[in-house]
């Protein structure tokens, strides 16, 4: 077999192929270039997706018209001289292959003009022929390409169509643009402008290639820098911003784009519940470390990299951003609660409507609450005899046992003993979760101490509907004013705040105090466990039936007491009180999706008590009163208002005054 020493025209044309895939690697390395050069400004031109023409223009230092030739030669470079320069690369191009795989498959005319030097000069390739010479220009560089591919037709013939390679391009440009944001873009296609930066920074970078509706709810993220001096910055979407696909997720290492599927799930696992299933966060993070700790040698398009200790980079990451949702999360609480002003502020409160009565009065707050059952038992009594007038229009009253929302929620069983009071569950109890039902629920599995107050019978009915409704609005929004609306499609609750109003979801929002109860209860090892007074059936085959008698002590463990009752069913005696009238068959149908996790045979796993809490909420179509709906409300509010459902749907919206008036054209 005879060997055959390729020409230089030949295995230039074959290494090019690595570097020049298509128009937008093109555009990629002549941008790069540009930005090695110390360009502030660039412009890119493309005509017919960049099969016809790709100009890059920039006002970097130039090239001495001395060196020119040289900038098309293989393996010529300005950026590295020796071996030593790769532990340390700092730039974005090193290999000299670009400007050499580019000349080798088209036209390729570079004008350029060194700030040291009083004329530029100009360089014409084709077909390996090159000319240089003079040329009045301003200082910088401009590449013109045209006609790629003229002369490898089975490269050229595998080009998609022009609208699918300008689309190419207009993703490199894109990523870019936020990968510098220090350097003013302007990016034509045809003739048309497509994207225009500033170079005023990250933010403003954002701005001028998202839309609007995804920049207005991107966060900055709070610097993070790890003990390896990894340092994590940028901006994530809220939950409120998502993608099906991960298109507009951007990583930027030491200001070079990359691509890491390990990072990417990174974030979404700082996400977390955050995101709905298949949805995805959109993200620029930025981060810095030791050039030395990073290899961006790894493929010609320079994109993928290895890490040093990829897990600390993992590690900065994950906690950069983590921490970021949190603090975002926490100040759009105190946003929607209005917190902020303590327990001597006066409360105006607004009409609250009751089943059977709707009137308008004021009380004076002084400090202290009430206690948990002395509002429930108050609160019942409204209920009941709503019909009763209201003479006194303000009260005031001091009570030494406060009410903690946090402490009554998370107080599953009384530390003496461990046991807690069943409510049993009857038979003919309908599938529909009831306010009552919910309530008494909430009896069962938390039942602070009685104060003194609670217990008195000397207050008129007056003054106790008086209490029951400020004890539930200072408990909600302390020092704040607040109106419950009512109610939308029997599924959203309305709420009016000061200068804003908030729609939250009924369903999502009870489903997401249950589950953190459930989940608190779990991690404390204190779950309330509830006897059903007719021991539940559920029927499934055989293959079934052994899952959930396999998975019988992680059951009993989550607050399930369960036994085999046929070969093709167990019986269940009792259920954790968290989950109230929950319909067991629709939930174990549920469980069974989730018994064959691997997770699951360590620990009962988020997604199976989320789906538990899923089918024990309240649902949309269920109408409540105005007081209900407080009650409710303030269950929320004391678990700290989170913004998502275990699943990732939203728990609340919120809308401002100004909102309205924009949308009612009373501001511009």
């Amino acid at each position: 077999m005879k060997i055959n020493l390729l020409t230089s025209d030949v295995y230039n044309r074959i290494s090019a192929g690595e570097v020049v895939e298509n128009p937008a690697s093109v555009v990629k390395e002549l941008i790069e270039n540009a930005i090695d050069a110390g360009a502030g400004a660039i412009t890119v031109r493309i005509e017919d997706g960049g099969i016809k023409s790709i100009e890059v223009s920039d006002n970097g230092y130039g090239i001495e018209k001395s060196e020119l030739p040289k900038a098309i030669l293989p393996h010529a470079t300005s950026k590295i001289e020796d071996a030593d320069d790769l532990e340390t690369i700092s730039t974005l191009g090193f290999r000299g292959e670009a400007l050499a795989s580019i000349s080798a498959v088209s036209e390729i005319e570079i004008l350029t003009k060194a700030v040291s030097e009083e004329y530029g000069a100009k360089l014409y390739s084709k077909g390996g022929s090159v000319t240089v010479s003079d040329c009045a220009v301003q200082s910088g560089t401009t590449v013109t390409v045209k006609n790629l591919f003229f002369n490898t037709p089975a490269r050229y013939k595998f080009l998609s169509s022009k609208s699918v390679e300008e689309n190419k391009i207009t993703r490199q440009i894109f990523m870019l643009i936020l990968a510098n944001p220090e350097i003013a873009f302007t990016y034509y296609a045809d003739n048309s402008l497509v994207y225009s930066s500033t170079g005023e920074g990250l933010k403003s970078a954002i701005s001028s290639v998202f839309l609007p509706r995804v920049y207005d709810k991107m966060i900055e993220i709070t610097p993070y820098k790890s003990p390896e001096n990894i340092t994590v910055s940028g901006y994530i979407g809220s939950h409120e911003v998502f993608k099906n696909n991960r298109t507009q997720q951007i990583f930027v290492l030491n200001g070079r784009v990359i691509a890491d599927q390990t990072l990417s799930a990174t974030v979404s696992n700082a996400y977390g519940e955050r995101m709905m299933a298949r949805c995805f966060p959109v993200f620029v993070i930025e981060i810095t470390m030791p050039f030395a700790d990073v290899d961006v040698n790894v493929h010609p398009n320079k994109r993928e990299v290895r890490f040093a200790a990829p897990r600390k980079v993992y590690a900065a990451v994950y906690r950069a951003v983590q921490n970021t949702l949190l603090a975002y999360e926490e100040a759009r609480r105190a946003e929607l609660t209005g917190q902020g002003t303590g327990q001597n502020s006066d409360i105006t409160l607004d009409e609250i409507d009751t089943a059977n009565d709707s009137k308008d009065y004021t009380v004076k707050h002084e400090k202290g609450t009430m206690s948990y059952d002395e509002a429930k038992r108050i609160l019942k009594n409204i209920h009941e005899n709503g019909k009763h007038s209201l003479n006194s229009s303000s009260t005031s009253y001091k009570n030494s046992d406060s009410y903690s929302p946090t402490k009554a929620a998370g107080s599953v069983v009384d530390k003496a003993d461990k046991t807690p009071k069943p409510t049993p569950v009857s038979d003919d109890v309908p599938p529909k979760k009831s306010f009552d039902n919910y309530v008494a629920k909430q009896e069962t599995t938390a039942k602070p101490a009685v104060s003194a107050s609670a217990t008195s019978t000397g207050n008129s009915y007056a003054a106790d509907k008086a209490k029951a409704v400020e004890a539930a609005r200072t408990s909600i929004i302390p020092g704040r004013s607040f109106k419950v609306v009512g109610q939308l499609f029997d599924t959203y609750l309305v709420v009016e705040a000061p200068e804003k109003v908030i729609f939250i979801d009924q369903h999502a929002m009870h489903e997401r105090i249950i589950f953190d109860s459930y989940m608190k209860e779990i991690e404390n090892s204190e779950i309330a466990s509830q006897p059903l007074l007719i021991p539940f059936v559920f029927e499934s085959d055989v293959q079934d039936t052994e899952a959930v008698l396999e998975a019988k002590q992680l059951l009993t463990d989550a607050g399930f007491e369960i036994e085999r009752f046929a070969p093709d069913a167990v019986k269940i005696y009792s259920i954790p009180a968290v989950l109230g009238n929950v319909d067991l068959n629709a939930m174990f149908k549920d469980l069974l999706k989730s018994l064959n996790s691997p997770s699951l045979k360590q620990k009962f796993d988020r997604e199976a008590l989320a789906m538990a809490a899923c089918k024990a909420a309240i649902k949309g179509g269920e109408s409540f009163s105005n007081t209900q709906i407080e009650y409710i409300l303030n269950k929320y509010i004391a678990g700290g208002m989170p913004l998502q459902c275990p699943h990732g749907r939203p728990t609340a919206l919120v809308y401002t005054k100004n909102d309205f008036e924009k949308l009612f054209r009373r501001k511009v």
